[in-house]
């Protein structure tokens, strides 16, 4: 039997697809692990490194277990950080509790007793001095947020029509409202990181983490 080759491409593209899958994972037994839950919703989320700097990314793989007798939903291409000098916490959101454009966000649909892993990146927006002090705020810790839709009933139409079409999808007026009253946030525990900041001379220094909450 002869086979065509969209048939090969088409075999090739399931089994990269399938690979991504499998190699995505939280491990559990890793320290830069975190864990959060709402209600019947538990997050867990693993850092991909435990050092940082100015001028590096924070990636994360979040794993979503939805133990509810309904579908949740998250806008799983937007993310953001945030430095929070007094508490020296980065907190990398997941998602949006505000549809930030005119069009809907891409939405993965967690099904009841579904667990979704999914990953994502951000730049970290911290700036210390040169110089440094034993009162300069510098990241100990990194909190991972993950904002998810609670209510897709709303949304329904939109997803069917957003997973049939790569245009964006307009995001109707009305549906700004629904979406904000639909937002519910999981925090996750901190986790202790590194703090890694170049000097004008090129060499590197590294600042020990503090002990986070588990």
């Amino acid at each position: 039997m002869r086979f065509s080759k969209p048939f090969f491409a088409a075999v090739a593209a399931i089994w990269i697809g399938a690979s991504a899958a499998m190699a995505a994972h939280v491990d559990f037994k890793d320290p830069r692990r975190a864990l959060g839950r709402e209600g019947d919703v538990r997050v867990d989320a693993e850092l991909a490194q435990d050092t940082i700097s100015q001028t590096s990314p924070i990636n994360i793989t979040y794993q979503i277990e939805n133990l509810s007798q309904a579908p949740v939903a998250v806008a799983d291409k937007i993310f953001d950080t945030n430095f929070d000098a007094d508490s020296r916490t980065i907190t990398f959101s997941v998602g949006s509790e505000v549809p930030p454009g005119p069009n809907m966000p891409h939405l993965v649909v967690i099904r009841p007793g579904e667990k979704r892993v999914l990953s994502g990146g951000a730049l970290v927006h911290v700036v210390t001095p040169n110089i440094r002090t034993p009162w300069t705020a510098i990241p100990r810790y990194v909190q991972i947020q993950v904002t998810l839709l609670r209510d897709v009933t709303p949304f329904q139409k939109l997803i069917e029509q957003q997973s049939r079409t790569a245009v964006p999808v307009p995001l109707p007026n009305d549906m700004f409202d629904r979406w904000v009253e639909s937002s519910e946030s999981v925090l996750l525990n901190t986790i202790p990181v590194y703090w890694k900041n170049e000097n004008r001379r090129g060499t590197a220094e590294s600042d020990q983490p503090l002990s986070g909450t588990y």
